[in-house]
């Protein structure tokens, strides 16, 4: 069968030679290339089945084709031993080979459309890893903005205790300053109590001797 199919490529692909006035020896022929239109005139040479031949010129009624072979001999053949296209051996030899230039084409674009299968393997790999770090990236892009608006509020927090702090402080400078001044003043006034009861005890004590006097004197009058 498949040579059948070979033979039948062969033919589709080798039957213009025809228009070329090309032919060639029969299937499975020995025929004699002579010198004329006869038996009767010499033979110049044999030629095989398959043998390429260029017909010159056809006497139909003779039946005899004047023919040229590749290699320059020329003579007479009988025209019912020609075929305008090659035989089948020779077809299916060309054939074989495009069947087999075919399955090495075949053969190529398999490799090609395996390497192109495992290229997209691998771009749906790095694919699907582009998307996982793209998802990790926007993972810690989050994370980064959280830490972010936490530390702006740290930021705030921090700057507001800063104040308050330096509120604390400059209040607690100024009950310093208070304290300062309520204890230079309690100790004005206590300076003030004590000198005045120095004063008292020392008029006192000039003023009760002399009232002693006195009561003595008017207990020795009476």
């Amino acid at each position: 069968m498949k040579k059948l199919i070979a033979a039948a490529i062969g033919g589709l692909l080798l039957g213009n030679a025809a228009a070329q006035e090309t032919y060639y020896v029969d299937d499975e022929l020995v025929i004699t290339m002579r010198g004329g239109k006869g038996t009767e005139y010499q033979i110049i040479r044999t030629l095989k089945s398959g043998a390429k031949l260029e017909v010159l010129e056809t006497d139909e009624e003779a039946g005899y084709s004047l023919a040229r072979t590749s290699g320059g001999a020329e003579g007479w053949v009988l025209t019912r031993y020609l075929t305008p296209t090659p035989i089948a051996k020779h077809r299916l030899a060309t054939a074989e080979l495009e069947i087999a230039s075919l399955e090495k084409q075949l053969a190529d674009l398999t490799a090609q459309l395996e390497r192109a299968r495992k290229s997209r393997d691998a771009l749906d790999q790095s694919s699907t890893q582009l998307g996982e770090e793209n998802q990790k990236l926007q993972q810690e892009l989050e994370h980064i903005r959280e830490i972010s608006s936490n530390a702006i509020a740290l930021a705030q927090n921090n700057k507001e205790l800063r104040e308050k702090l330096i509120r604390l402080e400059t209040d607690l400078q100024a009950m310093e300053q208070q304290n300062a001044v309520l204890k230079d003043r309690s100790a004005r006034d206590w300076f003030i109590t004590g000198t005045g009861v120095t004063i008292l005890g020392i008029a006192i004590g000039l003023i009760l001797p002399g009232v002693r006097i006195q009561r003595k004197s008017k207990w020795s009058e009476l």
